[in-house]
């Protein structure tokens, strides 16, 4: 190939620089997502919705070992690591592929389980007082109020959907003092929100792997025409 080994060699270096930041971006963003979903897990019954955060942190901290791979392999001309670079980044794109396409045939049973989970937990509001001070957590971290909203509360309303921090909204009817969107709606908008952040991430990574193999690839084919040349 008509690659220069210099060119590509520093080409793959400042790529794997790249992917590597892309890497501590990925691995931030899952922390975040993790701090955001782990105020709302705890609270909930049967359903876990920590899954996409966790599989972030993964990612992200695998992407940037192989990234440090990779730059490894480039500065030391080793043809060796720079093909188990490659492989490793198609690796992680086919896996990236399947993961994607199983979360999107899956993503109705989310919202379902999502729904019937807050059903049932919202039915033993009077029945567990463990139950009752989750309810009113969950309310209060998602800012959302019954299962479709404060309607669903026949009687009075839990502290939980006050605005007012100190939770006297019991017999108030001005809709500025109750959070005034149902619970359902709005897990169902913050795990939107991760999955459409991890969908983002997944093309861009995605993306840069398909250049960083092509990269690894042409690095690969000049190092061994290289060292076919030294024997000579």
């Amino acid at each position: 190939m008509g690659c220069g080994i210099t060119t590509v060699k520093y080409l793959l270096f400042i790529f794997n620089l790249v992917f590597a930041l892309c890497g501590l971006a990925i691995l931030i963003a899952g922390a975040l997502s993790y701090a955001n979903i782990d105020r709302v897990d705890n609270h909930l019954h049967n359903v876990d919705v920590s899954g996409s955060p966790i599989a972030l942190i993964v990612v992200g901290s695998i992407v940037f070992i192989v990234a440090f791979y990779g730059c490894c392999g480039a500065i030391r001309e080793s043809h060796c690591m720079v093909v188990t670079f490659a492989v490793f980044l198609l690796v992680i794109l086919i896996t990236e592929i399947a993961i994607g396409i199983v979360a999107f045939v899956n993503r109705d049973g989310w919202n379902t389980a999502i729904h019937d989970s807050l059903t049932d937990m919202f039915g033993r509001y009077d029945q567990d007082e463990a139950i009752k001070k989750d309810i009113n957590s969950l309310q209060k971290a998602l800012e959302c109020c019954g299962i479709d909203g404060p309607d669903y509360w026949k009687t009075s309303i839990p502290e939980g959907c006050c605005v007012n921090p100190d939770g006297t909204c019991s017999a108030v009817t001005d809709p500025k003092q109750v959070f005034q969107e149902g619970c359902v709606q709005r897990l169902e908008e913050l795990i939107h929100a991760i999955g459409l952040l991890l969908g983002v991430l997944a093309i861009v990574i995605g993306i840069v792997e398909i250049i960083g193999v092509v990269f690894a690839l042409c690095l690969a084919s000049s190092i061994k025409n290289k060292d076919r040349r030294g024997r000579v």
